[in-house]
């Protein structure tokens, strides 16, 4: 008599029968099978090793593989279809695709196998595992396995670790330049020459870590002051993102805005312009647009202020490889002047100028529940997805039926009332096995006495002044476009005035590194002010 089966019953049958084992003596055993796999807790703590350089090295590999992309990939492709040149959209087209299946590796998601062993009286000593052989434990345990995604924290080192070797950066470049200057000076362009090829490779090399350890450098910084904890690969998908809105921007800059200018105008005109008007403007809604990507994690004016501050460092980053590599074939002294002015001027500006973007974009967050209402239609997406493909024959929650999406479908007011879940990941010391605090985030015991309203108003006044953007998205990105616009506008301005005045090379040189230096000081200024406004935010 035939019996019927809907295929599942067998394949449970096979696979009770490949458990079977016969020992030497003929006996037959039916091995237990391991126990299936369930949720995750809600109250789990896991933790991980602080490995901080992980993340740089990661984020290195990844601006490299970005800028070839970028740069010699989709920008040759749109070149070649704008001037119809088959061979650099061919090239381009190559050039695009070499880089994908790198990046794909480096931040593909890592799903984390956990086995947990409870001590239980009822349970047993030992646990079959899936792969073979068992957990024996020393008490009877009960035992549970559960797949989670890797939301550890994001790990970077002490500043002194950052800051430290871009020091030693500039220090060894003002090194390298000696020889060269003084190869200058003596008029001889033999020895220039040798000079030059001898110190290129190591200026090429020092580069590398001169357009990266900046930005690295305030990726730490500002996720200290800020204070929030983070997940590393929430941090690493807004840098990822101010790096892809490098692309729009240079398409704008290098195509579309010169179709807007008159016939005639000169190379050093035309990027004059580009330099004061496109590039503030255009970079500046490109990277609010990215910073837009992240709205369903943006509850706050804080919290929109940090995503923004690290999609405009991932921005910096992949500009900073165009700009340093460029000085590096002017030798070591121009690589060197380039870093400088650029690791503690332009990376900080567009983190800030992106930053206050963020801060506008939180503000209308947290006054009209945007985060939540994002997160609502994400969430109803997905739902009706795993229904859509479930009916078509697809079990895509691997329960075992078709029935479509079968966990809990909150409803839109309990999406509203939903508070964000804190992170249930720890960093612990690899050395003592310590847990240790997340960037910016101290664990402090806190007291309870009183404080008078003097005390208090001294605490106000120990913060240091402090500076707090617009409350409204277009306010605070008319600022950042205002910031950046007057920021490259006046480098060209000045420029323009000392040749104007016949200052020669020399003259125009100082009078751009004065100009500079005061622009450096007063962003520095105002970012500390900033900061400090933001940091005395609520967290929530």
């Amino acid at each position: 008599m035939g019996v019927a089966s809907d295929g599942r019953s067998e394949r449970h049958r096979g696979d009770s029968i490949s458990r079977i084992i016969t020992d030497a003596t003929g006996r037959r055993y039916l091995l237990e099978d391991p126990v299936a796999l369930t949720q995750a807790p809600g109250n789990i703590q896991l933790a991980t090793k602080s490995k901080p350089w992980n993340n740089y090295w990661r984020m290195l590999g990844t601006v490299i593989l970005a800028f070839i992309l970028i740069w010699f990939g989709l920008s040759f492709v749109i070149a070649g279809l704008i001037y119809g040149v088959v061979e650099l959209t061919a090239l381009g087209a190559i050039c695009s695709l070499i880089p994908l299946p790198f990046l794909i590796l480096l931040h593909r998601p890592k799903l984390i196998h956990v086995r947990l062993a409870t001590p239980d009286k009822s349970g047993k000593n030992h646990h079959p595992l899936p792969e073979g052989g068992s957990l024996k434990t020393p008490e009877r345990t009960s035992f549970q396995r559960f797949v989670i995604t890797d939301d550890s924290v994001l790990d970077l080192p002490p500043l002194t670790q950052v800051w430290g070797p871009f020091i030693a950066i500039l220090v060894f470049g003002l090194m390298l330049s000696i020889p060269l200057l003084l190869s200058l000076v003596s008029g001889d362009e033999d020895l220039l020459g040798v000079v030059y090829l001898l110190s290129f490779i190591p200026v090429l090399l020092l580069s590398i870590a001169a357009f990266s350890i900046p930005v690295f450098a305030w990726w730490a910084t500002s996720s200290k002051i800020i204070g929030l904890p983070t997940k590393r690969r929430d941090a690493e998908a807004w840098m990822i993102a101010g790096m892809a809105s490098a692309l729009p921007a240079l398409i704008v800059n290098s195509f579309l805005f010169p179709l807007l200018l008159p016939s005639g105008l000169s190379d050093s005109t035309e990027m004059a312009l580009t330099a004061a008007i496109s590039a503030p403007i255009g970079e500046e809604i490109f990277k609010l647009l990215a910073v837009c990507l992240f709205l369903s994690s943006i509850r706050n004016p804080k919290k929109g202020f940090q995503v923004g501050f690290t999609v405009g460092l991932g921005f910096a980053l992949i500009e900073n490889l165009a700009y340093i590599l460029g000085s590096a074939f002017g030798g070591a002294p121009s690589m060197t002047l380039t870093a400088l002015m650029r690791g503690i001027g332009s990376i900080p500006a567009h983190g800030l100028w992106t930053g206050i973007s963020g801060f506008g974009l939180g503000y209308y967050s947290k006054t009209t529940d945007a985060d939540k209402r994002m997160k609502w239609v994400i969430n109803r997406f997905s739902i009706k997805s795993v229904d859509f493909a479930e009916n078509l024959g697809f079990d895509i929650d691997g329960d075992g039926d078709y029935s479509g999406f079968d966990e809990f479908r909150p409803t839109f007011e309990e999406m509203l009332a939903k508070d964000d879940e804190g992170s249930n990941w720890k960093l612990i010391d690899k050395k003592t096995g310590g847990e240790i605090d997340a960037p910016g985030v101290r664990t402090r015991d806190v007291g309870h006495s009183l404080v008078t309203s003097l005390d208090a108003a001294k605490l106000g006044t120990d913060a240091g002044f402090s500076i707090l953007p617009a409350k409204n998205v277009m306010g605070c990105l008319g600022i950042a476009i205002g910031g950046h616009a007057f920021w490259n506008g006046t480098l060209v301005s000045v420029e323009k005035l000392g040749d104007l005045v016949g200052l020669g090379w020399g003259g125009v040189f100082l009078l751009n590194m004065a100009w500079v230096s005061i622009l450096i000081i007063v962003l520095l200024i105002l970012a500390r002010s900033i900061f400090r406004g933001v940091r005395s935010l609520p967290a929530n």
